[in-house]
């Protein structure tokens, strides 16, 4: 009797840690550009605070607001970056409710003479354009060793349940396209697609804001 009674409690201690364990939360920021103005389009990402793996990503809206949900319960911090502005970082918080209000975080433009001109092909992880959101795989922390699967989870707006169902934006029904065509296939096929779709292999992800459409666009292979 005290066995299954201990196997019971231990049973019970089981569950309760994986459902702590499984709960998500949301955090909220606003960015601003030194003089408390709002700063539109700074990349913000979220990265766990022991390994600074990257999680989510978001860009800044109109008011300098970026959002981000479906974070598991956990210690994190946040990178904040935008072209002509000096990168920052974040202090070390805490997801552990539904919603976390983060202090407001002020971004400083890039000062000092140009002593010469560099040319540079090389773009920023996340573009914000006028139709669509850019981004830019082989910039892409996330890209070494991973997926099309991973990369998706991590790009802002873009939410994969645990059923493995893709909402943008909160919409369901989104349309995956493959260099501009339709894949053929849904569902788990799909998901098996992505998985096994090296991240490597794709050189940029446009996220359509309006239409609920991901389009993958993979590198071109040019000969020597």
């Amino acid at each position: 009797m005290k066995a299954f009674v201990l196997s019971m409690c231990f049973l019970c201690l089981v569950v309760l840690t994986h459902a702590q364990n499984n709960k998500k939360g949301k955090i909220s920021v606003v960015i601003n550009n030194g003089q408390q103005g709002p700063l539109e389009s700074a990349t913000v990402e979220i990265m766990k605070s022991t390994d600074s793996v990257l999680v989510k990503s978001s860009i800044t809206d109109k008011t300098g607001k970026a959002e981000v949900e479906n974070i598991q319960y956990g210690s994190y911090l946040l990178k904040i970056s935008m072209i002509d502005f000096v990168t920052r970082y974040s202090g070390i918080f805490t997801i552990d409710q539904d919603m976390v209000q983060l202090p407001g975080i002020s971004l400083q433009r890039r000062t000092g003479e140009m002593k010469e001109v560099v040319v540079s092909a090389k773009k920023p992880f996340i573009q914000k354009l006028t139709d669509r959101i850019v981004i830019n795989v082989d910039n892409s922390v996330v890209n070494a060793g991973s997926s099309a699967f991973d990369v998706l989870e991590r790009s802002p707006g873009v939410l994969i349940d645990p059923n493995d169902n893709i909402s943008l934006r909160g919409r369901a029904g989104v349309i995956i396209m493959i260099d501009g065509k339709i894949t053929p296939i849904s569902g788990a096929d799909l998901i098996y697609m992505l998985w096994s779709m090296p991240s490597n292999g794709i050189e940029i992800i446009h996220i359509m804001i309006t239409g609920e459409i991901l389009n993958l666009i993979p590198k071109r292979q040019f000969p020597s």
